[in-house]
């Protein structure tokens, strides 16, 4: 897996010149572009002539003439059409943020007082952009796509509009996120890259093992596991009772590599 260069300086300093607090002030029922999408795109391309440019049908978030760049905040559920319409013109880039570190901060929607924040305990990790990919799944070994994993540190702003607690926590809505750091950038591009995140596994292993080394719940295990099979990263080598057994594919392995 390629490491992306990065200049975190000017990072910093695109999101120092962003504001939450302004963004609050702008009235919390404000549908604006959110400041991680907005701060990820000037950072991939400072030029806004390459910004929201129609193309194939659809709008990409960048394109400089030569290259697409797609800023992905949220997830790839809606990417399907746009990779089926960008990716036979040139090198399409798919930008997706994990939260390495995260800090909660609340807000009351009627007098807009922000609490004071407080550090989330997940730590999100490279291989936490992998289940997303179950929706681009079938584009992951075309030779223009690239998905670049960018590790940051997220300050994230919650309303106290939930109905579900006292404390209107539990059911509130996310207002925004806004990055404060940089810590690192990585391309995935073949299955090479891929395996390099894999964690440490027994050979052969069940989904359970693999649950267990990756950290994943519920549909987040089998839509690793399905991307990783896809993408020619794992196979399928037997079963262990009702349990598909996996291994590591070396170069030479087909997807499928045994009867189970």
């Amino acid at each position: 897996m390629a490491q992306h260069e990065m200049n975190r300086a000017r990072f910093l300093q695109l999101a120092y010149t962003s504001s939450v607090l302004e963004h609050a002030r702008e009235g919390i029922g404000t549908y604006k572009e959110k400041k991680l999408h907005l701060i990820l795109k000037k950072y991939f391309d400072s030029d806004p002539t390459h910004e929201e440019v129609p193309l194939a049908g659809f709008v990409a978030d960048i394109y400089d003439g030569s290259e697409i760049i797609e800023i992905q905040t949220s997830g790839f559920a809606s990417m399907g059409d746009k990779l089926e319409a960008f990716l036979p013109l040139c090198p399409v880039t798919v930008v997706y943020p994990v939260a390495e570190k995260k800090w909660v901060c609340w807000i009351d929607p009627e007098t807009g007082e922000f609490s004071a924040k407080n550090r989330s305990p997940k730590k999100g990790r490279i291989f936490d952009a992998v289940p997303e990919m179950i929706y681009i799944r079938k584009y992951l070994q075309h030779p223009n796509l690239t998905i670049r994993v960018v590790m940051l540190e997220i300050e994230e702003y919650r309303l106290l509009d939930g109905k579900r607690s006292k404390t209107k926590k539990r059911g509130s809505h996310r207002f925004e996120r806004m990055p404060v750091d940089m810590f690192a950038v990585y391309d995935f591009h073949s299955a090479a890259d891929f395996a390099a995140q894999m964690p440490p596994l027994p050979e052969p292993f069940t989904s359970a093992d693999f649950a267990s080394a990756a950290r994943l719940r519920g549909r987040r295990i089998s839509a690793a596991l399905k991307v990783l099979e896809e993408s020619g990263v794992i196979c399928r080598c037997g079963k262990k009772g009702n349990s598909i057994l996996y291994r590591i594919c070396s170069a030479a392995d087909e997807f499928f590599c045994g009867d189970y």
